[in-house]
C-alpha cells in the first residue's frame, strides 16, 4: 500500500467518531422502547431483508477487497522470486498493475465499493427509513466513493486502453 499522509489518517479518525457519536445518539435516543413502526411482523421482516443484505454486502466487500490485496501479494512474490525486492534505498514502492478480473471485477473497475454501499443500505433498512445517521452514511459513501470510482475507470483506460477494459463500467456492474 502507499504510504499515507498522517493528516488523511487524522480525518478519517474523526470521521468514524463522528459517525459512530451520531449513530449511537440516534439509536439512544429511543430509550428502552422501539417506535411502534419497529413492533410487530413488518419489523421483523424489515430486519431480516436488511440483515440478509448487510451480509451478502459484508462478505462481498471482504471478497472483492482480497482480491485487489491477492493482486499485490502475487506481484510482490513475483519480484522477490526476480531479485528486485519491494522498494528501493529511498523508500519508494515499485508498483505493478495489474486489471482485476475475477468477480464482479469483471463488470466494474470499483465493484468493492459498490459492495460497501450494499452493506450499509442493509444496515439502514435494519434501522428503519427515519434512521437519518444511517440514511447519511449511505448517501455519503456514494457521495465521496462515486467520484473516486469514475476517476479510476478514467485512470485503467489510460494505463491499460479501452480495449483492455472493454465495457466495465466503473462501479455498478451494466449501470455506472
Amino acid at each position: 500500500m502507499s504510504p499515507i499522509h498522517p493528516l488523511i489518517l487524522l480525518m478519517g479518525w474523526s470521521f468514524q467518531l463522528l459517525n459512530a457519536l451520531s449513530l449511537s445518539g440516534w439509536l439512544a435516543g429511543h430509550g428502552p422502547t422501539l417506535p411502534s413502526s419497529w413492533n410487530g411482523r413488518h419489523a421483523s421482516s424489515r430486519m431480516a431483508v436488511g440483515f440478509a443484505v448487510w451480509v451478502l454486502g459484508f462478505a462481498s466487500t471482504i471478497w472483492h477487497d482480497d482480491e485487489l490485496r491477492e493482486l499485490r501479494r502475487a506481484a510482490a512474490r513475483r519480484q522477490a522470486r526476480l531479485g528486485k525486492g519491494h522498494g528501493d534505498q529511498k523508500g519508494t514502492v515499485d508498483k505493478i498493475y495489474v486489471l482485476p478480473q475475477n468477480g464482479l471485477f469483471r463488470y466494474a473497475l470499483c465493484p468493492h465499493y459498490f459492495c460497501e454501499w450494499v452493506e450499509w443500505t442493509g444496515f439502514w433498512i435494519m434501522c428503519g427509513a427515519g434512521c437519518v445517521p444511517a440514511r447519511n452514511f449511505v448517501m455519503n459513501e456514494v457521495a465521496t466513493m462515486l467520484p473516486r470510482a469514475l476517476q479510476a475507470k478514467r485512470w485503467y483506460v489510460q494505463r491499460f486502453g479501452r480495449e483492455k477494459v472493454g465495457g466495465r463500467k466503473a462501479v455498478i456492474p451494466g449501470i455506472i
